[in-house]
């Protein structure tokens, strides 16, 4: 009787156990059969974010102050119920509407954009620097995207620069000095020999120092503009070729003064003696 109920307690537990593996192999079985699908959906998250960063990356641009700047599509464009640039995000520039082929520029902007239907490009006109920060054009309808994004900055032209030295003669070193609004380059050269130098400041405004053979030039720019001063260095003190084989002044003043004395000791010798022949002709006469 006892080994009967042993027996019944041991079949129990025997199909309890099974009933228990059985049912987490299920699990497992069913979590392998997910495990595709969730590859994927991972992988659809990872190009998803992947695009979202190469849409939203900006690209710099420049304008100068009363200029002009044209800004395109950067991206497919996808079909869509209305296409809008906009400034700093949330400032409407205009809207195009495909479907009715109409452009609606903002209030703001009236007679300063132009809008190519064809390319969705903008161009902004008669560029002030309040215009400055970042335009982006984006898509509304089944797909909304970001097609372009720039970061525009609008410039003032650069100042010109002032290029001076000093000249020692003896020499012919010449100490430069090169100025542009708050940057200044210190420079030397000798003869058709300098020193070329550059210095860039916050904004991309750069101060260059350079030297082409026969002129120094200093150049002061930025993004949109450019302005310099030149220095003929051969007008200073000649070149170093004139120098080298040119006549030598120590020696053409006793050279000038021996020619001279020859004419003129030459012309008294023949005064002289076609003085003393004809003084002989009378003689014999």
């Amino acid at each position: 009787m006892y080994g009967e109920e042993l027996g019944g307690r041991f079949s129990a537990d025997c199909i309890r156990v099974a009933s228990e593996l059985k049912r987490k192999g299920e699990t497992l079985r069913q979590s392998f059969q997910k495990l595709p699908h969730m590859t994927a959906m991972a992988a659809q998250m990872i190009f998803v974010l992947f695009s979202l960063v190469s849409i939203t990356e900006s690209s710099d641009v420049f304008g100068l102050v009363g200029n002009s700047v044209q800004m395109d599509t950067q991206h497919p464009v996808p079909e869509f119920d209305d296409l809008s640039w906009l400034f700093n995000r949330t400032n409407t520039v205009l809207k195009y509407y495909p479907e009715f082929k109409k452009t609606k520029p903002s209030t703001a902007y009236e007679g300063r954009v132009e809008f190519n239907e064809e390319t969705y490009s903008l161009t902004l006109k008669n560029l002030q620097k309040t215009d400055s920060g970042l335009y982006e054009a984006k898509t509304a309808g089944d797909v909304n995207k970001v097609v372009a994004e720039y970061r525009l900055s609008v410039l003032d032209p650069v100042e010109a620069p002032v290029l001076t030295h000093q000249l020692n003669r003896d020499t012919c070193n010449i100490t430069l000095t090169c100025r542009g609004h708050d940057l200044s380059i210190n420079s030397s050269c000798y003869y058709e020999t300098c020193e070329e130098k550059e210095e860039t400041s916050h904004g991309g405004v750069t101060l260059s120092l350079s030297f082409n053979g026969s002129s120094i030039i200093c150049n002061h720019s930025n993004p949109v503009s450019w302005k310099t001063d030149v220095l003929e260095m051969r007008k200073l003190c000649g070149s170093k070729h004139e120098e080298t084989h040119g006549p030598d002044s120590n020696l053409t003043a006793p050279v000038m003064v021996g020619v001279v004395v020859f004419i003129i000791l030459l012309v008294a010798f023949i005064i002289i003696y076609l003085h003393r022949k004809k003084s002989r002709r009378t003689v014999s006469l």
